[in-house]
């Protein structure tokens, strides 16, 4: 039976509601974990600053493992708290396609980049400009503005290169089809010949969908947001005159980082390859084709959208003060931090 204008658009309106569905319910209907999650960070924060302390002051091997320990943990439930990344990523798999081992250099990469861009964040910053630790870290919302365009681009050309996808897809259906009804009985294509085609040009290839330029674009979108525990670290690291221990234990907090994300990242790939599985045991491999390039546009268009939403949340909502290191008013009393915090004084 031919795949219909009508059967697909339903297609279309189940992908998006499916994409709407997957945000709600890690987004909305975990908001209870969510906040479990950030108050496990905001202790993270709190250990992070007193293992480095303690470093600083007493170094030894006991102290060493306890921060790098400490930054794992701190990697890892912040890659399992919400955030972009992931959904981007797991978006980009489930509906573009990848192997396993795509799927976790992705996973790596934008990890090591978050990492690196805190490293990068607060030695411009705080060692090249001399900005407090805190000012750096309200910086990270203009680079979180960078994050979400990016995201919304790289939707954006998802989108376009679907589309191209299923315009290729119908012109080879729609020359084959002519074929097959030639007048002069011209012996129809072979069928292997067919189902070689339709692995080069009606779905997107393993190969194709990890092609070096989206899946940089796809990276860099991800990791230019860089972790807000990653340049508190770091900023107590440089007040403490211990930078290099500052960033061994981000680097070890990417790891954990990493090892998180790609457990997601494979789980989107495995999801991906049973339902090519499915389609590829159906008769009509051309439909097969067409399901899984609608899924690119899908997944393209959601991509998109969610890179549009975050924009425009980010703009409504102001920076805070005391992330940009404003002084307080002169009114009201000035906090003191707790003696032999990094941040003290």
């Amino acid at each position: 039976m031919p795949l219909t204008r009508t059967r697909l658009a339903w297609l279309v309106g189940g992908l998006l509601l499916a994409a709407l569905a997957w945000q709600l319910l890690f987004q909305g209907g975990l908001q209870g974990l969510s906040l479990q999650l950030v108050a496990w960070q905001r202790d993270f924060h709190r250990a992070l600053t007193l293992a480095i302390t303690e470093l600083s002051g007493t170094p030894s091997p006991a102290t060493w493992m306890t921060l790098l320990g400490i930054s794992f943990g701190y990697g890892v439930f912040h890659a399992a708290g919400p955030g972009h990344g992931k959904a981007v990523l797991t978006t980009y798999l489930l509906s573009q396609g990848g192997a396993r081992r795509r799927a976790l250099a992705l996973s790596f990469a934008a990890s090591l980049l978050q990492g690196l861009v805190a490293i990068a964040l607060v030695v411009v910053l705080v060692h090249g400009l001399g900005w407090l630790t805190r000012q750096a870290m309200g910086s990270v919302a203009w680079v979180e503005q960078a994050s979400f365009l990016m995201v919304t681009l790289v939707g954006a050309w998802l989108c376009l290169r679907a589309i191209r996808q299923l315009r290729a897809t119908s012109a080879v259906a729609g020359a084959t089809a002519g074929e097959a009804h030639h007048p002069h009985g011209a012996p129809v294509h072979d069928h292997d010949h067919d189902a070689a085609c339709c692995g080069g040009h009606h779905h997107v290839d393993p190969q194709q969908a990890g092609e070096w330029r989206t899946a940089l674009a796809t990276v860099v979108a991800i990791g230019i947001r860089p972790c807000s525990g990653g340049v508190l670290l770091l900023g107590a690291a440089s007040l403490l005159g211990n930078f290099a221990v500052g960033v061994a234990a981000v680097l070890v907090m990417s790891l954990g980082t990493a090892l998180t994300v790609s457990a997601l990242a494979l789980a989107s790939v495995v999801a991906r390859g049973w339902a090519e599985r499915r389609l590829a045991g159906q008769r009509q491999a051309r439909r097969a084709g067409r399901l899984l390039g609608w899924a690119a546009l899908a997944g393209g268009l959601a991509i998109m959208a969610l890179g549009v939403s975050l924009t425009l949340t980010g703009v409504s909502q102001p920076a805070g003060a005391p992330l940009l290191g404003e002084p307080p008013s002169r009114g009201a009393p000035a906090q003191s931090a707790p003696a032999g915090h990094p941040f003290g004084g």
